[in-house]
């Protein structure tokens, strides 16, 4: 972010502390399957009580006009409520997880109170899902403001990146973002596409390497971090695990999708995509690498996923860009 030309200032418990913590409170790891009392400990008591001793003096010295977070976060809203100023609420998908969210404020609520600080509706929520992709019966909450998602794309301050040409076409891209990119989870599955007509753009994630892939073919390359919307170039399909921003930055250029949800809310949006019609979702259940072959076969010989991504790219083309919500909200 700092390379955005963005002052950051960092407060709070990253991650992989959170995890660590949950595992040592309830025993268990919210990365897979887990209880609901897990994920809410996570979501908020636990990253609460190890974020806001460091978070709130940034944030009063900092002194903000308005806090801006995401939906599933409640440190943001803590500081809006102690600094007393209005909020903005900022939605990554699909309400897949209305009653999760719900039971996470009430929460958030309770831990607020027991550190004398009331908890306080947002003023507006900033929604990024097309209307293909939403849930059914979804209403608009108070303050409601669409705005269209875009593919991360690098900073206009620097050169963009340039990921390794695609070998051939097609081209896959096979990305599991940061938390859920285990070579042994994805080994199998590039071996069983390198097997076809294909090219494949492979990202390691965090801390993988290619060394570490058990692949060996000129028509598979790796690459460490690079702005997604420079990852997209050239590829036609993209295999991941179907989360919300991975889903919605293919969907912008108007690329079909097969997603093997691994965990958190994956199942859900990459349900809605399925639905929309752009894209395959093979559950946990029923995955495997053959599973993920047949369906991206499936998409390049069927046009119908492609033509529901564009109708969906279209959608998200008609949204209020983020230049117009920021402008609306700090007016």
């Amino acid at each position: 972010m700092s390379a955005e030309d963005l002052e950051v200032l960092v407060a709070g418990a990253d991650n992989p502390s959170v995890i660590a913590e949950v595992i040592r409170r309830t025993g268990e790891d919210v990365r897979g399957e887990c209880t609901r009392e897990a994920i809410l400990e996570a979501f908020t008591t636990a990253r609460i009580d190890m974020s806001i001793d460091d978070a709130l003096p940034a944030a009063q010295a900092w002194r903000p006009d308005l806090v801006v977070h995401d939906l599933t976060d409640y440190v943001g809203p803590f500081l809006a409520a102690a600094c007393d100023v209005e909020r903005v609420s900022h939605t990554f998908g699909a309400d897949v997880s209305a009653d999760m969210v719900q039971d996470a404020e009430v929460r958030a609520a309770a831990d607020y109170l027991a550190r004398g600080v009331r908890w306080r509706p947002s003023r507006w929520v900033v929604d990024i899902c097309p209307a293909d992709l939403q849930v059914h019966g979804w209403r608009a909450p108070p303050g409601w403001l669409p705005m269209r998602p875009e593919a991360h794309r690098s900073p206009s301050t620097s050169q963009p990146g340039n990921p390794k040409p695609l070998a051939r076409r097609p081209g896959v891209l096979v990305t599991f973002g940061t938390v859920y990119s285990d070579p042994g989870v994805l080994s199998p599955i590039i071996r069983a596409l390198s097997q076809h007509d294909l090219s494949l753009r492979v990202t390691l994630g965090l801390n993988a390497s290619p060394c570490e892939f058990a692949v060996d073919s000129e028509f598979v390359s790796f690459e460490e971090f690079l702005p997604y919307r420079e990852l997209l170039e050239g590829v036609d399909v993209v295999v991941s695990h179907g989360g919300a921003g991975t889903n919605l930055g293919a969907l912008t250029r108007g690329l079909p999708l097969v997603l093997a949800p691994r965990g958190a809310d994956q199942a859900g949006q990459a349900e809605r995509v399925a639905a929309a019609g752009a894209g395959i979702c093979i559950p946990h259940d029923a995955f495997s690498p053959d599973r993920i072959v047949l369906a991206v076969n499936e998409i390049m010989r069927n046009s119908s996923y492609r033509a529901a991504a564009r109708r969906i790219a279209r959608q998200i083309g008609d949204m209020p860009s983020a230049d117009d919500v920021a402008a609306l909200l700090v007016n």
